[in-house]
């Protein structure tokens, strides 16, 4: 199934999507209006897509990359003199 829909980046731009892209917007808040006429909010979003998007893990790569460690100029600089 398709649904007409605008979104809040393009209010004035009527796209067609399929279900699953309508999902994935409207779980994100980026529709505007839909092909009934209806504003959405993030109240009309299921409670299991809420639930699911919520609960889902970061990716194995963001989950487990360390913070990029703060280096200040001066102590840059004081290195490279030392070595």
């Amino acid at each position: 199934m398709t649904h007409k829909i605008t979104t809040t980046m393009q209010p004035t731009v009527q796209i067609e999507v399929d279900d699953a892209e309508y999902l994935d917007l409207k779980r994100q808040g980026l529709i505007a209006q839909d092909d009934a006429g209806h504003a959405e909010t993030s109240s009309d979003v299921p409670a299991a897509v809420e639930n699911a998007a919520a609960s889902a893990p970061a990716t194995p790569d963001q989950a487990q990359a360390p913070a990029p460690a703060a280096t200040s100029k001066a102590a840059k600089t004081a290195a490279n003199k030392e070595g």
